[in-house]
């Protein structure tokens, strides 16, 4: 048997969800539902991965967090097939309760190795081992910069235990080691 392996990988959506950035007239090449119509169709081979930023930028989300839960763009990353998600600095602009609204709405596994929230609310991994169809076994480290403890707001930071990535990674990958036939 054939033992591959793809991976759609998308960053820094920041919450558009239509391929407009709201500012240009006309489609741009963007926006999650774009994505969703390529993840939703991939094989079960496939992985689809997600560096973070997603539920912070667009008018739409903004709108959104303030107001609707849960968010509809949890709703769009599951019909694309969001298999796994890491943090991203801007996924803490709105405090824990709105990112761990987002978190409990996804089908998907967030991982991070490095991030965590001092009272284990927030679903989060710092590893897995994903089995594909094809048996391979794939592990998964996600990480996400330790600078949100100077970006974001003393008050959210506060409730985290924020560690720097590289060390916290390579704990994760020696957690993996022999598990794994890929990571």
């Amino acid at each position: 048997m054939n033992r591959t392996l793809s991976v759609l990988f998308t960053s820094d959506i920041h919450g558009y969800v239509f391929p407009t950035d709201y500012i240009a007239s006309g489609e741009r090449p963007m926006g999650l539902l774009r994505i969703a119509s390529i993840a939703a169709g991939r094989d079960e081979n496939a992985l689809y991965l997600d560096g973070g930023d997603t539920i912070q930028g667009s008018p739409l989300t903004y709108y959104c967090v303030s107001r609707q839960r849960p968010l509809p763009i949890a709703a769009l990353m599951n019909h694309a097939r969001l298999d796994y998600y890491t943090l991203g600095n801007h996924d803490f602009n709105n405090g824990l309760d709105a990112l761990g609204d987002y978190l409990a709405s996804l089908d998907a596994l967030c991982l991070c190795c490095n991030i965590r929230d001092r009272e284990g609310r927030l679903p989060i991994a710092p590893y897995a081992i994903h089995r594909l169809d094809n048996g391979l076994r794939v592990g998964l480290v996600g990480a996400c910069t330790h600078y949100v403890s100077r970006w974001e707001n003393p008050k959210t930071t506060a409730q985290l235990i924020i560690e720097e990535p590289v060390p916290a990674a390579a704990r994760a990958l020696d957690a993996l080691r022999g598990q794994c036939d890929v990571t």
